[in-house]
């Protein structure tokens, strides 16, 4: 049997006899109902001890790989799937996919690098969000959080810097202009821009109001207090009077929430200014419905990097 063994390169033994065994099964080269070379056989061969290649067996029996038959040997488990979908588990699909790629003429090195790409663009497992102000990364991951429920932290553009690879396995969100820098800091990292938008049902609240009418932002961002004003600037210009506060200057809102037309809170300023009892209250989202289904579908997309 054909088999490498290098014993300079600090990998154990054990481990490279039974990665080569399992890349020759999943690849065909060692064919269904084949017999394996005797334990003394092939330790004599590769000059081991007998106990490193029985070890190697009997994983590879464990794996599902080959059948033990006492008296017999060792055997290339036969009746193995033939399509994708008759495959009952993982390592049948794999050697599906590595028999196919070996058949076709790829290399072993190819294959190798080919399934690493492929690792390393594996859906990601959790948010990141980036952003240079820890109050709006608190609220757009209470959003996320409270949205798709999956696990979301946060970090600055400078701890990233000095980090990168805060971003290893996690799909990183951020506003517009701060995607350039998050790219170069880290190129390889699944990333989802944020666009913020009012929502249309919010629009044809704010055209709605009276002229004259008062409307009260309420946030913890000062992100969110100056987007806000600017869109209602922009839909009613001078006709409304627009005051903003943020959440933690408590007296301050708190004399103006029961005289306004409308209050607008963030999802976390919500429940506090609520108990106010303002007259009106809309809750406003960073995220809409369709930033979130992106968000959504970047954790289950797998693409693989150039």
């Amino acid at each position: 049997m054909d088999i490498v063994l290098n014993r300079k390169g600090g990998v154990p033994l054990h481990d490279q006899l039974l990665a080569q065994l399992e890349l020759k099964i999943l690849a065909g080269t060692l064919s269904p109902g084949e017999r394996l070379p005797s334990v003394r056989a092939l330790a004599r061969q590769l000059g081991l001890h007998a106990n490193t290649v029985s070890a190697a067996y009997r994983e590879l029996e464990a794996a599902g790989h080959v059948r033990l038959r006492r008296g017999a040997g060792v055997f290339v488990r036969e009746g193995a799937a033939s399509t994708l979908e008759e495959a009952h588990g993982l390592d049948e699909m794999i050697r599906l996919v590595v028999g196919t790629a070996f058949h076709k003429g790829y290399g072993g090195v190819e294959i190798k690098a080919a399934v690493e790409r492929w690792l390393q663009a594996a859906p990601a497992e959790r948010v990141l969000v980036v952003d240079p102000r820890k109050e709006t990364i608190e609220l757009v991951a209470h959003e996320v959080r409270e949205a798709l429920g999956v696990p979301v932290s946060g970090c600055t553009l400078e701890e990233l810097e000095a980090q990168p690879a805060l971003l290893s396995g996690a799909l990183g969100l951020v506003f517009p202009y701060h995607a350039h820098k998050v790219a170069r800091l880290a190129p390889g990292a699944a990333r989802e821009v944020i666009h913020v938008r009012l929502s249309r049902e919010d629009r044809e609240i704010v055209l709605g109001l009276p002229s004259g009418a008062t409307v009260l932002l309420v946030s913890c961002s000062p992100l969110v207090l100056s987007f806000a004003k600017a869109v209602i600037g922009g839909l009613r210009g001078d006709e409304l009077l627009v005051e903003t506060r943020l959440v933690g200057r408590r007296a301050e809102w708190r004399r103006l929430v029961r005289a306004a037309d409308l209050v607008v809170v963030d999802a976390l300023a919500a429940s506090d200014v609520r108990a106010a009892r303002p007259r009106r209250l809309r809750k406003l989202r960073l995220l809409g419905k369709a930033a979130l289904g992106r968000v959504r579908h970047g954790l289950t997309a797998v693409v693989p990097g150039s």
